[in-house]
């Protein structure tokens, strides 16, 4: 389930179970970008942080 974030109007965001990590992603056309969350993380925060400061992105090859 995605869900969206005041500020944020070309993204789109969910969070998913990794293992026992908890990982939020930030889904915009053809970017992917994702953080972990900790316990007392404000999610509007991160996802700040994760779109204005990525640390890594993956490209992904399509055929």
């Amino acid at each position: 389930m995605t869900f969206s974030l005041p500020g944020f109007d070309q993204w789109t965001f969910q969070i998913v179970m990794f293992g026992s990590l908890l990982v939020l992603e930030a889904l915009s056309g053809d970017q992917k970008l994702s953080t972990v969350l900790e316990p007392m993380d404000s999610t509007r925060a991160r996802a700040h942080e994760l779109i204005n400061r990525p640390c890594c992105a993956l490209a992904s090859a399509h055929a």
